[in-house]
């Protein structure tokens, strides 16, 4: 209910993999006031399903799931055009990716070697270089990152990509 007490008027999504655990937090009153998904963040076809139900168009997102590399990815992927200019994206428990546990989930386009930190320090240089010897132009108007977590803004309207 941290959530709810710090945005009381935001419009909440709660995405959890575990049907079970959504059923007894909902009967526990612990979802009261959040609207919620069920499935793998690691499955493009479930991220469709939330994005198509949620209908997008987030100012905040946080990504505190499955914290297996390819899931964050996955979610990243999809869910980051949904992320309103201005808006946020937090990543949360990052340092586990290099644990031997979280690196056990894999997708046809994302291997179990995958390394979500590493893919974090390619944007930095996107980032720093903004299309400049071989780095990309996208539209992350700033990355801040300390221990276990990130989080990245978008670029607001006003700032062209």
């Amino acid at each position: 209910a941290l959530w709810k007490k710090l945005f009381p008027q935001a419009d909440l999504w709660e995405a959890e993999y575990n049907a079970t655990c959504v059923e007894l937090s909902t009967k526990q009153g612990k979802l009261d006031g959040f609207n919620v998904l069920v499935g793998d963040q690691g499955n493009n076809e479930t991220l469709d399903e939330w994005i198509k139900k949620s209908e997008g168009g987030f100012d905040v997102i946080i990504d505190d799931g499955g914290h297996q590399n390819c899931q964050i990815m996955a979610s990243f992927i999809k869910l980051w055009p949904t992320v309103k200019p201005g808006g946020l994206y937090f990543i949360e428990d990052l340092s586990v990716g290099k644990w031997k546990g979280y690196k056990e989930y894999s997708t046809a386009s994302c291997s179990k070697k995958f390394v979500f930190s590493h893919k974090l320090q390619e944007w930095v240089d996107d980032l720093v270089y903004q299309g400049l010897y071989g780095s990309n132009k996208w539209d992350v108007h700033f990355m801040f990152c300390q221990a276990e977590a990130c989080v990245l803004g978008k670029k607001p309207l006003e700032i062209k990509p």
